[in-house]
């Protein structure tokens, strides 16, 4: 038997017991006491917390945590472990200091491609719970947002269907939909893309010049991209409003401060995104004074309208 089959088969064997000696170990494996040594002092040098005790009732154990055996993960499996990792790195979380071991261990022995694909992952895959449905194109689309290959995609707007090439920043999910914004070659301009809107998705590998994305994230992209029918964002907020705006993953990007010390919110905005912006800024209330679009504050002027005629009876008794 080779050293290294040994070794795997002495890791599950010690694994399985409380307590073992040389001599135990020696006569499962048919081999001398001495060659077991030397291998649990291998085992020691992967990092197997093996204790020597002494007396006549000792032996060896293995101290705390026990080892799992090899297991074999594809490149994409360990990236995935990565990414769902990434979502626990908060210093309340109880396993923290495990969690950040196996992530070292993992990102240590991917190949250099590999952790460039894993690194292209962050960048083009942003992720809220609950999830979506699963989305049969979306493997497609994160596969040529990571390699930023531009994808032809059957998309139904109105009852229409047509087929366009578009290029990925990344896909996101949000209030269970997934979305991904891009560069519409149709449309020479950039466009949110639903997901569940795509009927079919495939890369398009024809020689076609793509945009440069390198600075552009699916975490930065409002801010970084230079649309051609855009709005623009400008509004002011107060203390209360900027903390709602700081941890909001869309809006923080747009934060500015004045001269005059004043917190605000600037920047230019797809007018297609609008209704979704209007969204965003709904739950700011009194605590954000919005200066434009007209568009933004006509949307918000008639939802209060909305909810003012559902209360119109109640007043008038």
């Amino acid at each position: 038997m080779s050293k290294i089959k040994r070794l795997e088969r002495l890791l599950l064997s010690i694994n399985s017991k409380k307590q073992f000696t040389l001599k135990e170990l020696a006569v499962e494996f048919q081999v001398s006491t001495r060659t077991i040594q030397r291998d649990l002092l291998s085992l020691i040098e992967m990092g197997l917390p093996i204790v020597s005790e002494f007396g006549p009732h000792g032996g060896y154990r293995i101290e705390n945590d026990r080892i799992l055996p090899p297991i074999g993960f594809t490149e994409m499996e360990a990236s995935t472990i990565l990414y769902s990792l990434e979502s626990y790195h908060e210093e309340g979380f109880p396993f923290l200091m495990q969690s950040r071991s196996v992530m070292n261990k993992l990102f240590h022995y991917l190949p250099e491609d590999a952790k460039e694909n894993w690194e292209q992952m962050q960048k083009r895959l942003s992720v809220q719970f609950p999830l979506p449905p699963q989305c049969a194109v979306a493997p497609v689309l994160l596969e040529a947002a990571i390699k930023q290959k531009i994808v032809t995609v059957l998309y139904q707007i109105k009852e229409q269907k047509r087929y366009c090439n578009i290029q990925l920043i990344g896909i996101f999910s949000e209030n269970g939909e997934w979305y991904g914004p891009a560069y519409c070659y149709s449309l020479m301009d950039f466009h949110i893309f639903k997901l569940s809107d795509i009927q079919h998705a495939a890369i398009n590998y024809e020689p076609m010049e793509v945009k440069d994305f390198s600075k552009m994230t699916i975490h930065n992209w409002p801010s970084q991209i230079s649309p051609r029918n855009y709005l623009t964002l400008d509004a002011e907020i107060d203390p209360e409003g900027l903390q709602y705006c700081r941890t909001h993953h869309f809006l923080h990007q747009f934060i500015s401060k004045l001269d005059n010390n004043t917190d605000v919110l600037k920047g230019s905005v797809l007018t297609t995104y609008i209704d979704k912006i209007a969204e965003y800024l709904w739950p700011l209330k009194t605590n954000i004074t919005i200066h434009s679009p007209i568009e933004l504050k006509a949307i918000h002027a008639q939802w209060a309208k909305e909810i003012s005629s559902q209360y119109e009876p109640i007043l008038n008794m």
